[in-house]
């Protein structure tokens, strides 16, 4: 199975579908995908360097809230990531090192605003080919 994310619409909202050989893998891909909505993700460059930590009550709670998370570092930090790499993974925790810069309005042009990940259709599931992830965002 090859790894990717696809933009759903869903009302007025949008939806990510996402896909990989390994449940971290959809979790990298969601990264991507969110940071795909927000600005062109070939404008951002790999100077910094955070971890990231984050604990749900289950693994499809955990996909909302790293996705809640990478919002929220965008919205307080004004930092854009590009490269994700899930280091612990479990159905409640993960630490993941996040790659990236900070926004520069003269080289990032930002092309749309995610508030959050909903609940509603929130899944995370293995599959035969590998793991398949759908969170809907509110835009």
């Amino acid at each position: 199975m090859r790894q990717g994310y696809e933009l759903v619409d869903h009302t007025a909202d949008v939806g990510l579908r996402l896909w990989a050989p390994t449940r971290s893998g959809v979790f990298e891909e969601a990264g991507k995908a969110i940071f795909s909505l927000i600005c062109d993700p070939l404008t951002v460059e790999q100077t910094e360097t955070v971890d990231v930590r984050v604990e749900a009550d289950d693994r499809e709670l955990l996909l909302a809230a790293w996705v809640n998370e990478l919002i929220y570092r965008f919205e307080t930090t004004r930092a854009l990531f590009a490269d994700f790499e899930l280091t612990e993974l479990d159905d409640t925790h993960l630490v993941a090192r996040v790659t990236g810069e900070r926004l520069d309005p003269a080289r990032h042009a930002v092309c749309g605003g995610v508030k959050a990940a909903t609940l509603h259709e929130l899944s995370l599931r293995e599959s035969a080919d590998g793991w398949e992830g759908f969170v809907i965002l509110d835009v």
